[in-house]
C-alpha cells in the first residue's frame, strides 16, 4: 500500500523550503524565530500560492462570510484561504522542527 501526499503538498513544500532558506540562517533555532518572521514567511508562501492558484483567494463563500458580521461572530469559518494559510503554517513548523531536530532529542 502506498500513500501519496496530496497535490497541494507538492506545490507548497518547495516554497516552504525556499522561504526558510531566504528568511533564516542555517544556525537559526526555533526559539529565535519571532512571530513576525513566521507571519512574514507564511504571507510570502501564501502570495506565491495565490499567484499559482488564484482560486484560493477567490472563494465566493469566504467573501460572503467576511461581509456578514453576525455570522462571523457565531462560529469560526474556514474558507480556502484560511485553510491554505493554516496548512502552510503546519508544513512550515514541521520543516523548522525537522531542521532543528538536534535540539529535540528522541
Amino acid at each position: 500500500m502506498s500513500y501519496d501526499y496530496p497535490e497541494l503538498y507538492y506545490r507548497v513544500y518547495p516554497k516552504i523550503i525556499l522561504a526558510v532558506n531566504e528568511h533564516l540562517d542555517e544556525n537559526c533555532s526555533l526559539e529565535q524565530i519571532t512571530d513576525e518572521q513566521m507571519e512574514k514567511m507564511v504571507d510570502d508562501i501564501y502570495i506565491k500560492m495565490v499567484r499559482e492558484c488564484p482560486e484560493i483567494h477567490e472563494d465566493p463563500y469566504e467573501r460572503r462570510y467576511r461581509s456578514s458580521r453576525v455570522r462571523s461572530e457565531q462560529r469560526i469559518f474556514y474558507g480556502r484561504s484560511r485553510i491554505t494559510r493554516d496548512l502552510i503554517t503546519i508544513f512550515l513548523i514541521s520543516e523548522l522542527l525537522r531542521r532543528n531536530q538536534s535540539f529535540y532529542p528522541l
